[in-house]
């Protein structure tokens, strides 16, 4: 199983406890950038996870350890659009959620075909997840 594509599906299904999870084991296997650049994207779900439990000011610490770790791989890293989901994490964690939109994750093209064949793979073989 592909771990980085896995976490970005979980991660916008909402997922974000197992998202972390996911890129955690990406994490252990990687060196700088690509290092920072998971630290950052598991830390902006560890804040979207406090915010599902209502903790706010989880939110607010776990975004502001993330933030500065995705600046530095932006604009993107892996296919990820990191400015993207930079701004909208701005957004949501500004408002305290809602009204602002959930934070998704947006890919280049070849990366987004990769995530579909994964999703077709999943939903094929459910067993394997």
């Amino acid at each position: 199983m592909d771990h980085y594509l896995e976490g970005i599906r979980l991660f916008n299904a909402g997922e974000y406890w197992h998202a972390h999870e996911e890129w955690e084991r990406c994490w252990r296997r990687s060196s700088e950038p690509e290092a920072t650049f998971y630290k950052g994207i598991i830390q902006a779900a560890a804040a979207l996870e406090k915010w599902k439990r209502g903790q706010l000011r989880g939110m607010r610490l776990n975004y502001a350890k993330s933030r500065p770790k995705l600046v530095a791989v932006t604009p993107s890293m892996r296919g990820l659009d990191v400015a993207a989901l930079i701004a909208a994490m701005d957004r949501f964690v500004a408002t305290g959620g809602p009204p602002a939109p959930t934070p998704r994750i947006v890919l280049d093209p070849p990366t987004a075909a990769a995530l579909e064949a994964h999703i077709q793979a999943i939903q094929a073989n459910p067993r394997h997840v």
